[in-house]
């Protein structure tokens, strides 16, 4: 299926907009009848929308995104494959997506770059395709409190949401939410309002019960279409299809993450199983364009485990902390450097010396990389207007 037929009303409705847009906008007449749907066949406000789009895409400068590559994955995607009509099915990990890490390390630009990234290569697949919708679950495991108590990553994400309707209009053939948490109904309901009806109605909204969610999938998705973690036979490197995802393999460990909480202060801690005789690394990468900081701290259950960090750099690599056991089931052990080389640095959680116990590990890394070019500019911005706030701006 590649689209809706045209009504009658429709085809009379598109020569009038084409007529009067014809000059500035090129595309398909499949593509073309989006607009007009999106603004339930008024021409007048359908050429409006259309407008302001191609204004959007000229001052965000969106026709460069396929040549631009983010400094880090912020939020893996996968394209993991199609529907039984032949539409694109998108998995997003949203519940593992580290939105408020992305926020507090000033990513906010980049990040919401990243993001108008892979919506252009969506659609640009399903036009290359002749499907005009297609299909996304956004699994929401491990979705907690911390991000939504976060304002300005509520702000992102309506942000986004905006960007979406107003942008990418009837793209979305049917949205699967799934293992839902309870604290999801408070975003859904900011998110509301921002939806028009049309977009609502593709949204289907389940909690943790895998059974309910597979078999709403799975009428309209063959098992040989989604990961094996997400409950279908899809080939590939792991059960993650791990070397599948957009434009880069996901990020090691990734959906290992079983669960995350917050310390006193707020902090976010995951969690990961190392099992007897595994060897686990944390990897960050760094750039020298830009002031570079690691902070981490990490417990154990029960036991302790060997710790190392390493740097590895055009010259080899260069041992920061060499590897030693330590009493982390009895003490929090932490740290915080400054990293100076570029390059990617290593954290190293060693469980080879036990040949038959597990460990469970606690920790909380944060990478953040400040561009003092950027730091300069909004001093000079705001030594020229004193009432100017750079985060209220970014929205």
């Amino acid at each position: 299926m590649t689209t809706m037929p045209f009504t009658k009303e429709e085809k009379f409705k598109l020569h009038e907009l084409r007529s009067r847009v014809s000059h500035i906008y090129s595309e398909s007449d499949e593509i073309l009848v989006s607009w007009l749907r999106a603004r339930d066949l008024d021409v007048d406000r359908a050429e409006q929308m259309l407008r302001r789009h191609l204004i959007w895409r000229k001052n965000n400068e969106i026709d460069k995104l396929n040549d631009w590559r983010s400094p880090k994955c912020f939020f893996p995607v996968l394209h993991t494959g199609h529907d039984l009509d032949g539409s694109p099915v998108f998995l997003l990990p949203i519940g593992k997506w580290e939105l408020r890490s992305a926020i507090e390390n000033g990513d906010i630009i980049p990040a919401l770059r990243y993001i108008y990234q892979h919506l252009e290569r969506v659609v640009s697949e399903c036009i290359a395709a002749k499907v005009y919708q297609g299909i996304t679950i956004f699994d929401f495991d491990g979705f907690g409190y911390r991000q939504i108590a976060h304002r300005t990553v509520i702000q992102g994400i309506l942000e986004v949401l905006r960007v979406f309707e107003a942008n990418f209009p009837e793209t979305l053939k049917v949205a699967f939410v799934i293992n839902a948490p309870k604290i999801f109904n408070v975003l859904f309901s900011l998110i509301k309002p921002l939806l028009h009806s049309r977009t609502l109605a593709k949204v289907q909204i389940f909690n943790s019960d895998k059974r309910k969610w597979k078999e709403a999938l799975f009428k309209v998705i063959a098992h040989d279409q989604v990961p094996p973690y997400w409950g279908g036979c899809k080939a590939g490197k792991d059960e993650f299809c791990s070397d599948a995802w957009f434009y880069e393999p996901l990020p090691k460990y990734f959906m290992r993450k079983a669960s995350s909480s917050s310390d006193e202060y707020g902090d976010e801690w995951c969690q990961l199983k190392i099992a007897a005789g595994e060897v686990i690394t944390l990897e960050y990468e760094t750039d020298e364009r830009y002031d570079s900081s690691l902070q981490w701290a990490f417990t154990t259950e029960g036991y302790d485990i060997a710790f190392s960090f390493h740097h590895v750099g055009v010259k080899g690599q260069d041992s920061i902390i060499d590897s030693q056991r330590v009493d982390s089931h009895l003490e929090k052990q932490k740290g915080n450097l400054k990293l100076n080389i570029p390059g990617k640095y290593v954290l190293t959680f060693d469980n080879s010396f036990s040949r038959t116990r597990g460990k469970t590990l606690n920790y909380s890394v944060t990478l953040t990389q400040i561009d003092p070019m950027h730091i300069l500019n909004e001093k000079n911005k705001v030594s020229s207007n004193n009432n100017m706030t750079l985060i209220h701006n970014l929205f």
